[in-house]
């Protein structure tokens, strides 16, 4: 029997991988093991670490043995969110897996067919460890991959079928993984089947151990564990420490005469202290908010509706601020306009023989002067135009963190931050707009999960004009970055553009955070739900944190190849502009 070692084939896997998803994974060795125990792929800090060697598995040879581990493993960064194991028993963690690697490659062989088969060939028809328990687990792993294709006439496999194909319309989702993992777990725990609860089913050689999908349940610091007691039943006027600061908040609330309606807060402040009041939001203040659901990743479930964003347009600032800037770094942009103009024609498409076009196209038109000399009728089509192609228009979204930390100064220039991040995105969207991209500009901050604001400088069908820049201009920083409700909220806009290819372009200069949140995981993995969730729709997203310290989160949120970190901030015009234009040049 061969086997091949890792490094032989990790630039192959690589090259696959990037095939499929259009991104690069981190994959590393895991040194051998002793011959009495297997190694098992597994995913740890955004690693895919594979086995050292593999041997050949029957007629499958070690190099697709690997491959089928890769993009196994792949799957699992693209399309799975950790989950709660608490008060869960062995059986239901093993369903739960089980169902769960079903689900990731259901969606991975949607898109690539060929990998159902692939997967299927490393699922014999034995199992390799013949107690009831595992013989079922075995049939119940190859029964959901086959699903339509299934022969396996088991009572319990038909049933574990039945339930994933009545929620393929919701597969997408997490949580129903979770869902039939537990209904199944149930209905076998009723057969009374033995398992050594300490032991692991047997699993198909490629599949990892899933260790990644359960997220350590650390206990909360005693000051937090202090401020969730303090907060609950809270009373009008009540008052609480805040966790992290120490701060004094003050709430006051009062509901809407009407009960179907939600109450709505405005938080100010109030004191030099920081003491932040709630009041009641008036009929007259109203803007009908969007309204977008948050992921709990402790609970494992989505809250539909929980987060309400508001959208206006921003105040206008200095009319005079975008002129100086664009002025004052004229060879930069002249150089990017000339890159600009590299790209364009790279893939623009000729139209000839137009009534009207952007030049003379000589061999008609010499054709057009020799019908005249011969007495005959001129074909008035002379002429050249030009037009991008059609899966080359790009819609772009730049989304600008506006939370109370972009006033800090820079530790280089001692500017604000919002100053140098206010000029950076005025040259990008310069760039942008000579590049004939669809453009719409926007900043956020947040006030609670009620009040997440989003302020438009420039809408999709608007110009990149003097009111747009000074909206630019007119941007502040305040309070909070509930990220996700920001990126659901662009995210639906940028669907509703006829371009091919949907960019989001993030600046942010922190880790999503708000004031009613304690848990510093939860607005993390939430964002990175809707990172997720808005890839799988077709958008892509980039993420230029100016957060120095940022590499400890923001590959958690944005995977591998996603983000850029930035420490120094005096070129950042500059780089977020080339940045740009080599995010695009891989679309056009």
């Amino acid at each position: 029997m061969s086997s091949q070692s890792f490094e032989d084939v990790r630039h192959l896997l690589n090259l696959y991988l990037i095939a499929l998803w259009g991104q690069s994974f981190d994959l590393a060795g895991i040194p051998a093991a002793s011959e009495s125990s297997a190694v098992r792929p597994r995913i740890d800090q955004g690693h895919i670490r594979l086995p050292s060697s593999l041997s050949q598995q029957g007629a499958v040879t070690a190099r697709r043995v690997y491959i089928a581990a890769a993009v196994h493993a792949a799957a699992h960064r693209m399309y799975s969110q950790p989950l709660n194991p608490e008060s869960l028993n062995a059986r239901q963690r093993h369903l739960v897996e089980l169902v769960e690697d079903a689900r990731v490659e259901y969606l991975a062989f949607s898109q690539f067919p060929g990998l159902r088969r692939l997967w299927l060939d490393l699922h014999p028809l034995v199992s390799p460890d013949p107690t009831p328990f595992a013989t079922l687990m075995w049939r119940l792993s190859r029964g959901l991959l086959e699903l339509e294709q299934s022969k396996d006439d088991d009572f319990m496999v038909r049933k574990a079928i039945t339930l994933f194909q009545e929620r393929i319309a919701e597969i997408e989702e997490a949580r129903t993984a979770r869902e039939i993992g537990l209904r199944l777990a149930h209905d076998i725990g009723q057969m009374r089947l033995s398992m050594d609860e300490g032991s692991v089913p047997p699993m198909a050689v490629y599949r990892d151990d899933n260790q990644h999908l359960w997220y350590e349940e650390h206990p909360l610091p005693e000051e937090t564990r202090a401020a969730e007691q303090a907060t609950e039943g809270v009373q009008s006027g009540a008052q609480f420490e805040e966790a992290a600061e120490g701060r004094q908040l003050a709430f006051t609330e009062i509901p809407l005469a009407s009960s179907a309606a939600e109450a709505g807060y405005r938080i100010e402040e109030v004191t030099e202290d920081a003491q932040l009041t709630f009041f009641q939001t008036s009929e007259d203040e109203e803007t009908h908010p969007s309204r977008y659901p948050e992921w709990f990743a402790r609970f494992g479930v989505e809250r539909e509706n929980w987060c309400a964003v508001h959208e206006g347009n921003a105040k206008e600032g200095d009319a005079d601020w975008a002129p100086a800037v664009l002025a004052a770094n004229r060879p930069l942009l002249a150089h990017l306009r000339r890159v600009v103009g590299a790209l364009r024609s790279r893939h623009r498409v000729l139209l000839r023989k137009q009534e009207m076009g952007d030049e003379l196209d000589l061999d008609a038109a010499l054709r057009a002067m020799a019908d005249i000399r011969n007495g005959q009728e001129p074909d008035p089509r002379v002429f050249i135009r030009t037009r991008p192609q059609n899966d080359q228009v790009l819609a772009l979204s730049l989304l600008l963190d506006l939370s109370e930390s972009v006033n800090n100064p820079d530790s280089i220039s001692g500017r604000p931050i919002l100053d140098l991040a206010r000029e950076a995105i005025l040259l990008l969207a310069e760039t942008a707009t000579d590049l004939g991209s669809d453009l719409s500009l926007a900043g956020f901050h947040s006030q609670g999960r009620h009040l997440v604001d989003y302020q438009i400088a420039k809408n999709f069908d608007e110009p990149f004009d003097a009111a747009a820049k000074a909206r630019l201009a007119g941007y502040e920083g305040r309070y909070s970055t509930r990220m996700g409700a920001a990126i659901r909220h662009a995210t639906e806009a940028l669907l509703t553009r006829g371009a091919h290819n949907r960019v989001m372009l993030i600046v942010t200069d922190g880790e999503p955070s708000d004031i009613d949140v304690f848990d510093p995981e939860h607005l993390l993995l939430d964002t990175r739900h809707a990172v997720i969730e808005a890839r799988q729709r077709g958008v892509h997203i980039f993420c230029v944190s100016l957060d120095p310290g940022a590499d400890r989160y923001v590959e958690r949120i944005f995977g591998v190849g996603h983000f850029l970190v930035l420490d120094n901030l005096r070129h950042l015009p500059e780089r977020l502009s080339r940045l740009f234009l080599r995010l695009v040049s891989k679309k056009f």
